[in-house]
């Protein structure tokens, strides 16, 4: 059903999205992802490479015309310290400039989730991310509500996350700063990337609530981690906004 609404979707060019597995990643398809990555974001082949062969599929955007690439997205699941529940871990999200605003990662993250849950269909799921300021706006402002990492809430739960995303970290040789809470990613944005956007994009709430956890964001090569639950007002938020971003018409103004 969700891949039927990336057909339907009115946008030219058409994009289609192909799932492939860790065990299947070759070093060839690595390569192709990083130098799509590195245009946008400045980061080594091997610290990307750590990083994709640590997630268990990524999520690849092609041009139908072309079969180029012009987005990806990384996932895999993990378990966590509470009754019940799982994680599941949003790895590096990359979408070429021309192909944003069109629910792409939404369509990912939904794809994943349904596919899990299917796995595991009496398990509570939490979504996990250490993310850019971008993907960090583009998740939280197509959801109902979400949470900023807390490094010192010591509740169950907030014990239980600490943990997961101090794991998340050290698989992909991030280094946490147990203070202010943030990731150290290594991952430094290029002016130019920070040049396509206008300034009322970063006057956008999300923006600034981004800004507020980690106000040196375009220099400091550090991410902010939030998480969320799937829960039926989520879900619902989700779906809705990736249906209107798929099905908008081309040039329809957009707010994201």
């Amino acid at each position: 059903m969700l891949q039927h609404l990336l057909r339907l979707s009115r946008h030219s060019p058409a994009v289609d999205m192909e799932i492939v597995r860790r065990e299947v990643l070759s070093d060839a398809l690595i390569r192709e992802l990083h130098a799509v990555s590195n245009s946008l974001m400045a980061e080594e082949l091997e610290h990307f490479r750590v990083h994709a062969l640590s997630n268990e599929v990524v999520h690849i955007f092609r041009r139908t015309d072309t079969r180029s690439i012009v987005g990806f997205q990384f996932w895999k699941t993990a378990p966590i310290g509470l009754p019940r529940s799982r994680i599941i871990l949003g790895g590096k999200l990359r979408i070429l400039p021309e192909f944003r605003n069109r629910g792409l990662h939404l369509l990912s993250g939904l794809t994943f989730f349904v596919q899990e849950k299917l796995r595991n269909p009496r398990s509570r799921h939490y979504r996990l991310s250490i993310a850019s300021l971008f993907g960090f706006v583009s998740i939280t402002e197509a959801l109902a509500r979400y949470h900023i990492f807390e490094p010192h809430l010591r509740t169950e739960e907030g014990n239980a996350l600490r943990e997961a995303f101090r794991t998340l970290a050290e698989e992909s040789h991030f280094r946490v700063d147990e203070e202010r809470g943030l990731f150290f990613v290594n991952i430094y944005m290029k002016p130019e990337t920070l040049g396509r956007f206008s300034p009322d994009y970063f006057n956008r709430p999300a923006a600034r609530a981004y800004a507020t956890v980690n106000p040196e964001f375009r220099t400091n090569g550090s991410y902010v981690g939030f998480w969320f639950r799937f829960t039926p007002d989520n879900l619902a938020s989700l779906t809705s906004a990736t249906v209107r971003k798929l099905l908008r018409a081309p040039g329809a103004g957009s707010r994201s």
